[in-house]
């Protein structure tokens, strides 16, 4: 009995959480189509076809031609949204400690991807080695194509930061801009409404529950997309339910990070809108040849 009344204040509590201001419809342009978008995925570890989170890889992957660009932001000292995945540099820079602690001067000088490999044999930006991006310079370098944006900081300075560089740059329709953190993503609909937004963990993990119960139609989202990858501590986040359950709500459904082929086309098939990825040129390729068999099975 204690479980139960557990299990319903808990659900409770979510439910307040998440039924805020209905969000207005979703700005960007989206392709739209029978197959699934091909989002590119800023990986750093070596899995894509080019080190991620990097201006070379954003330009590799519009001249690629795919979908959308997906990239990761931190704020720097001087309050600056640069192209990093994690919060310290360790990992994918030559320098160390956090990102937040330097300015963009100081992160200009550091060397990027030099211990980015595919092979585990060949290290090809060692001897040329990348620059940390900001990222009203992606908006500079790719005119056109969508970005879907993840804010790692929980502070509100990055929707602040976030909102103004969206603006000078003139890219409201252009832009998903989401986040883990629930509140830096209710202050950037706050101050940025005009830009469409993915859902936060919170927002997620309601949304779930609600479709369980089939209740999603009393829901009233804030953000028109979800980013969501295909397990969350073990459990299948994607079905048919859940995406008939999205639709129903006109949400934009993309799924994170599927390499594998097999993945792509079950995906592909349950109806999925976007498949982020780490090697768009085999979906691509996939996307082509399911067009290529329905145009054939339609004449």
């Amino acid at each position: 009995m204690m479980w139960f009344a557990l299990f319903c204040l808990l659900l409770a509590i979510l439910w307040f959480y998440a039924r805020g201001r209905l969000a207005q419809e979703r700005t960007v342009n989206l392709p739209a189509g029978p197959t699934p978008m091909v989002i590119a995925h800023g990986d750093e570890r070596g899995r894509g076809l080019y080190p991620g989170n990097t201006l070379l890889y954003v330009r590799e992957m519009a001249s690629l031609g795919v979908d959308a660009v997906e990239v990761d932001l931190n704020l720097t000292a001087d309050g600056h949204l640069v192209l990093i995945h994690d919060d310290v540099l360790e990992r994918t820079t030559d320098g160390e400690g956090r990102v937040i602690d330097l300015s963009l001067e100081e992160l200009r000088g550091l060397r990027l991807a030099e211990n980015w490999t595919r092979d585990g044999i060949s290290f090809p930006y060692r001897d040329s080695p990348l620059s940390i991006a900001t990222i009203d310079e992606v908006f500079d370098a790719v005119a056109d194509i969508p970005l879907i944006i993840e804010l790692k900081n929980n502070d509100l300075a990055a929707a602040h930061a976030m909102c103004a560089a969206i603006r000078r740059a003139g890219q409201q329709h252009r832009v998903i801009v989401s986040t883990f953190h629930k509140r830096v993503i209710d202050e950037f609909r706050r101050i940025c409404p005009e830009v469409t937004t993915g859902a936060s963990l919170g927002d997620a993990l309601l949304f779930y529950v609600a479709q369980l119960l089939r209740a999603e139609t009393l829901l009233r989202p804030a953000y028109q997309t979800m980013q969501l990858p295909l397990r969350y501590f073990g459990l299948p986040v994607i079905g048919s339910r859940f995406l008939k359950a999205a639709h129903s709500l006109d949400l934009h459904i993309s799924v994170w990070t599927v390499n594998a082929p097999e993945q792509m086309r079950w995906l592909t098939e349950l109806g999925v809108d976007g498949i982020v990825t780490d090697r768009p040129d085999i979906l691509q390729n996939l996307n082509r040849r399911n067009n290529n068999n329905r145009e054939v099975s339609n004449a």
